[in-house]
């Protein structure tokens, strides 16, 4: 059996949060050792790098993946815009395999081996009856570019692999998402982990957001840099587009970036992405707006994709996440033990105070503890999906008892 135990504190300093939530992890384990302790925790405690080496004192010497979270941490119980929350998997039937690779160039190559490495201890688990993995992958948000990351991973991972994880956030100061790399907090690398399971976990992504303006062609792009829509600078098109959907986006670079990414987002419209299950375009945020009219993606979309401007209401979103939780919960075989959430922080700015309610609805759904935090980046693909990484998404990891 797989055992999920989840806890979460808003304490006043990041040892004192970190210990508590990893206290109350450990006990809803019911006396099963912990084979992996995932933890997210709030760059605004300036001991926020304690919180590994807290959590080891209290749970063992276990793999620990996990980092800074964007906005808000959630728990077994609700939700924090400031505090640590602590995810440990054990039981007899789970396996567990980490690695941590230093990242380099815009194609992430080096994160190839890391993956395959996991694929490796995969292959190794299945022959003892493990036979289901998923690839949870965590890395520091604005740095990469989100599609070049789970590309690689996919690479090295293998088809087999069920994916799951985020861009890590930094409390919305857009400097420094971090992972914990030891006892230490680091912006320069990517963390995977290996979950190997008799019963198959269940993933599923929603975001809510429908195409609210016309398709238009990426003419002109490299890597995360979006130069042109049809053949003119995309910031303008992009703006031009939001506004005849309804939107009064600011004329300041980086406050229109913040406000299209949370509230008219690019979906990539062509087939590729328009048959992904749920009829939901693959959606794509801005990092930052150019004076040139160039736009920084969070991940990159190549020339000749067809997009469209997304939009969503407060019930959509709601619905949506809903709806994911609901999806994960059918995926995964047999009841659910508990289940991880990796929200966009985007969501919030629709959503406001009803964020607690989405969160909320998720573990009514889900009827299981859960433990998660808000990321700038969603990645996601289960056995039936083909894209995988997402913006303003809601990501549900149904772990199968």
């Amino acid at each position: 059996m797989l055992i999920f135990g989840s806890g979460m504190s808003t304490n006043s300093s990041a040892a004192a949060a970190a210990r508590d939530a990893a206290a109350q992890a450990r006990e809803a384990l019911g006396g099963h050792p912990p084979k992996l302790a995932i933890v997210f925790g709030s760059v605004s405690y300036p001991d926020i790098a304690s919180a590994p080496r807290v959590v080891r004192e209290v749970v063992g010497d276990v793999p620990i993946i996990g980092g800074s979270a964007a906005a808000r941490v959630l728990g077994p119980r609700g939700i924090a815009a400031r505090g640590v929350t602590v995810v440990l998997l054990g039981g007899d039937d789970i396996e567990v395999a980490t690695r941590t690779v230093e990242l380099g160039g815009p194609q992430l190559v080096e994160v190839v081996p890391a993956a395959r490495a996991i694929a490796e201890a995969a292959d190794a688990a299945a022959a003892r009856g493990l036979e289901h993995c998923v690839c949870l992958v965590l890395a520091p948000a604005i740095r990469v570019d989100g599609e070049a990351l789970v590309a690689a991973i996919r690479k090295g991972a293998g088809p087999r692999a069920q994916l799951a994880g985020g861009l890590t956030g930094d409390d919305m100061t857009e400097d420094r998402p971090s992972l914990f790399v030891g006892d230490e907090l680091r912006g320069d690398h990517a963390s995977l982990a290996g979950i190997f399971t008799r019963k198959r976990a269940g993933i599923a992504a929603r975001h809510g957001l429908r195409a609210v303006g016309p398709p238009r062609t990426v003419t002109r792009a490299e890597g995360q840099s979006l130069y042109e829509l049809d053949g003119r600078p995309a910031a303008e098109v992009w703006v031009e587009d939001a506004r005849l959907a309804g939107a009064t986006p600011p004329k300041e670079p980086k406050e229109l970036a913040a406000y299209l990414a949370d509230r008219y987002e690019l979906g990539i419209a062509d087939s590729g992405s328009s048959g992904r299950e749920g009829g939901e375009l693959v959606a794509r945020a801005p990092w930052e707006v150019r004076p040139d009219g160039v736009v920084r993606l969070s991940a990159s979309i190549g020339e000749g994709r067809r997009v469209q401007i997304l939009h969503a209401g407060r019930k959509d979103l709601l619905r949506a996440s809903t709806n994911a939780a609901a999806e994960a919960v059918l995926r995964a075989d047999g009841p659910v033990a508990g289940a991880l959430v990796l929200s966009c922080t985007g969501r919030l700015a629709t959503l406001g105070e009803e964020f607690t309610e989405e969160a909320a609805l998720i573990r009514e759904r889900v009827g299981a503890p859960v433990g998660g935090a808000c990321v700038f980046g969603e990645i996601a693909k289960s056995e039936r999906d083909i894209d995988a990484f997402f913006n303003t998404t809601t990501v549900v990891v149904a772990f199968s008892a």
